[in-house]
């Protein structure tokens, strides 16, 4: 399969510089931050039996994004609601509907660009010219001015958490997007590019882009800190994101320290082993767009990062090992030997890819082979993973089987 692949060249940029000041160029071909070179080339000597395994939509994910497509599924103009500790979701309109039309996306999108199968390829962009063409969720209120928060926006204005917050509707419809963003941009942006269905699409897309809080401060959590979407921007607009990036890295090897734990995330009494996973998740994804980038990554940081993920498959089979930072109970209650984690790794359907990534890069690791001894199965979920907007779990699953042909 001929892979599609954005050669930016980098040059020196201030990091909090806002290009959203100009339109951004309409753009025809695919932009990937995220998966290396390396990984490209194996995935292209992958099985098509890993490729069916791992990478395969299910007719239930591809008939929902249909849906969308056709009309028969009306768009959410916005999403009003949300608590602060974000526990009602159910009760807000659109909000779950959304979120599973996020995670259904990223499946079929994978899918298609997997499979180079234009019917899915076709459906996937019909839906977000639904979505753009009716401005779904454009009314959601918006919290910043020129990249920064307003003090209208509010959050945690209760120590229960249960007060309404319009901070959260918006940093989670700017989320939602932003994974939208990043699966059209690497698997949709060169399909019919003469489509004018594409600038309807990417002026919706920025529309959300002017949006997002300008990305300055490193920490877990909202795409490291807005820096993933900050750097999809600068790529759209053909600015360099180098200077976002070597930040990005610099910053994470302060969040991770020697001994594998991540700041202020493996503190969290009995949500711990969660908070540790997710931050994870991040940094692994960082480090896979510092390679990207072509930005030296230090071996100590990799290091680091390995021992991070021992203490996450450790503490998933045995939640003691988690009690020395656990005890801590930063915003949270400790229980000895106590974790509040129910998910099977397998049956995730959202943050896994960095088990995916964690075995490609650490092959040789006794904690690869645990983790491939359940990720690997049949029932795998790599296909789709709406916290990134598309699958990296397959992308990677298939490259590991690749490389070692």
């Amino acid at each position: 399969m001929r892979l599609l692949i954005l050669v930016i060249l980098f040059s020196s940029s201030s990091f909090g510089t806002n290009f959203n000041k100009k339109s951004a160029p309409i753009v025809q071909e695919p932009i990937n931050f995220i998966v290396p070179s390396d990984v490209l080339a194996d995935f292209a000597k992958g099985s098509d039996l890993d490729k069916k395994k791992f990478c395969s939509a299910s007719p239930n994910s591809v008939s929902l994004v249909d849906s969308y497509g056709s009309g028969e599924k009306e768009i959410p103009l916005l999403i009003k609601g949300y608590n602060s500790r974000m526990d009602n979701g159910r009760d807000i309109p659109f909000a779950d509907e959304t979120g599973l039309f996020i995670l259904r996306m990223s499946e079929v999108v994978t899918d298609a660009w997997v499979f180079n199968d234009e019917r899915k390829k076709e459906i996937a962009l019909g839906a977000l010219n639904q979505w753009a063409s009716q401005d779904g969720l454009l009314k959601t209120k918006s919290c910043t001015r020129n990249g920064r928060l307003v003090q209208g926006c509010t959050a945690w204005t209760q120590s229960d958490g249960q007060d309404l917050s319009d901070s959260k509707d918006f940093s989670t419809v700017q989320m939602w997007i932003m994974k939208l963003a990043n699966a059209y941009f690497f698997a949709l942006s060169n399909f019919r590019p003469n489509d004018s269905r594409h600038k309807t699409i990417q002026t919706w897309l920025g529309e959300f882009f002017e949006r997002n809080k300008r990305a300055n401060n490193v920490y877990f959590g909202l795409d490291h800190g807005w820096f993933y979407p900050a750097i999809l921007d600068r790529l759209r607009r053909n600015k360099s994101p180098e200077a976002l990036v070597t930040k990005l890295l610099k910053d994470l090897d302060k969040q991770v320290f020697d001994d594998g734990s991540m700041k202020d995330r493996t503190t969290r009494g009995n949500r711990a082993l969660w908070y540790h996973h997710d931050a994870v998740k991040e940094a692994m994804i960082t480090i896979e767009i510092a390679r990207t980038a072509g930005v030296v990554i230090p071996d100590k940081l990799n290091a680091k990062l390995s021992k991070a993920g021992a203490v996450f498959v450790n503490g998933y089979f045995d939640h003691s090992t988690l009690d020395k930072w656990a005890k801590e109970a930063q915003n949270s209650v400790y229980e000895q030997g106590k974790q509040d984690f129910k998910n099977k790794l397998n049956q995730m359907p959202n943050g896994h890819s960095w088990f995916y990534i964690f075995s490609y890069r650490n092959p040789h690791d006794p904690l690869s082979i645990k983790l491939d001894d359940m990720i690997r199965q049949g029932n795998n979920q790599a296909v789709k993973d709406g916290q990134i907007g598309i699958g990296l779990g397959c992308i990677y699953a298939v490259a590991k089987g690749g490389r070692n042909l």
